[in-house]
């Protein structure tokens, strides 16, 4: 996919939660359950297994991150 036609590189910023250099979080536009969130890598990949440390870093952190949130909102 091309960043020209990825629904993720063209978001407002007020879509964002959290945002590091490698990777972004939003809730879902279309959510399965409530609070559901996405947490996206920056660089365009086929699957998770294709990005590297710093990037998997990021992505547990904003995870943990989200999670304490969702916490927070939902209990």
């Amino acid at each position: 996919m091309s960043k020209a036609s990825c629904p993720f590189c063209a978001l407002p910023a007020e879509r964002i939660l959290l945002l590091a250099d490698e990777a972004l979080v939003i809730r879902d536009a279309f959510p399965v359950s409530p609070g559901h969130t996405l947490i996206i890598p920056r660089r365009h990949v086929g699957s998770f297994f294709e990005i590297d440390t710093a990037e998997r870093d990021a992505l547990m952190a904003l995870l943990e991150e989200a999670k304490r949130r969702l916490d927070k909102e939902f209990n």
